[in-house]
């Protein structure tokens, strides 16, 4: 894969991970405690799997761009 696939990749683990968190206040809100931790669970699971196909996948082909996240992630709390 090229350089930029990689980052598209990378950008949409992040993206897809702050979509579903910003979700959780709102089940919190309107879920009881049992069924929202059993949904948080679900939820960090669904992170992590995409986060393993996605970010995992690009970085074994571009171990390179992990300086390149860190750094963005540091001077702009973002990749």
């Amino acid at each position: 894969m090229d350089i930029d696939l990689a980052r598209t990749m990378i950008r949409t683990a992040f993206e897809s991970g702050r979509t579903l968190q910003a979700l959780l206040p709102a089940l919190k809100a309107g879920l009881p405690p049992d069924a929202y931790r059993a949904c948080a669970h679900e939820l960090a699971s669904a992170i992590d799997q995409t986060n393993t196909a996605l970010i995992t996948r690009a970085l074994a082909a571009h171990p390179a761009l992990k300086v390149e996240i860190d750094t963005a992630i540091r001077d702009h709390g973002r990749y």
